[in-house]
């Protein structure tokens, strides 16, 4: 059978799967298999690194072991996904990573929510040092980053703007509305296109 790759979607605070629906259909209608799991709690209440584990989780009970991945992460979903490539050993099977306005660099609205995974995303948190201490793992990967200048969920917008990744700039009025913009799903079928008519093992 021909089919794409296999992508799992990682929503961002106060999200579930369902936000990656338009998204994940372009997608499909490429030919790959799209998992938008629901990470809970979605406030991240008890920080990144427990979602990651629970991420890491759901994809050894939903992909075979020994096949490839295309990670998109929105949102808190980019850093969840950071740990698990960069801590959980992710990279060893993710072929494409793709950050959807994710907050490398930390976000001054972080500030104003209480709880561990908020935490994680201030500016200079540990967990961020940490992250940025750990990239040599992810030079195998083909990643990208789309951010919009008029951001107000991720402040400053330009902590979106990652230094190890090809950046896409796109205008978008809303932080939500980054993932039903036409030229952010344009860009991603093109990053997946070299597996969009790929056979699967």
């Amino acid at each position: 059978m021909v089919q794409g790759m296999t992508v799992i979607m990682v929503h961002g605070i106060w999200d579930t799967g369902a936000v990656f629906k338009s998204l994940g259909c372009k997608l499909k209608a490429q030919g790959h298999v799209c998992l938008m799991p629901s990470l809970t709690p979605n406030d991240g209440r008890h920080g990144i690194a427990d979602l990651a584990n629970k991420l890491e989780a759901y994809m050894a009970e939903h992909v075979p072991e020994n096949e490839a991945i295309a990670l998109i992460g929105f949102s808190m979903g980019s850093i969840i996904s950071r740990y698990y490539l960069q801590k959980l050993g992710g990279h060893l099977r993710t072929r494409v990573f793709i950050s959807i306005s994710g907050p490398h660099g930390g976000t001054f609205t972080a500030y104003l929510y209480p709880g561990l995974g908020t935490r994680d995303m201030r500016f200079g948190s540990a967990l961020l040092r940490e992250l940025d201490a750990s990239t040599d793992c992810l030079s195998g990967l083909i990643i990208h980053s789309f951010w919009t200048p008029l951001d107000l969920m991720i402040i400053p917008a330009q902590s979106s703007d990652w230094a190890l990744a090809k950046n896409h700039r796109v205008w978008s009025i809303l932080h939500p509305l980054m993932l039903r913009h036409a030229e952010v799903h344009a860009r991603i079928i093109t990053a997946l296109a070299p597996w969009s008519l790929e056979k699967k093992s």
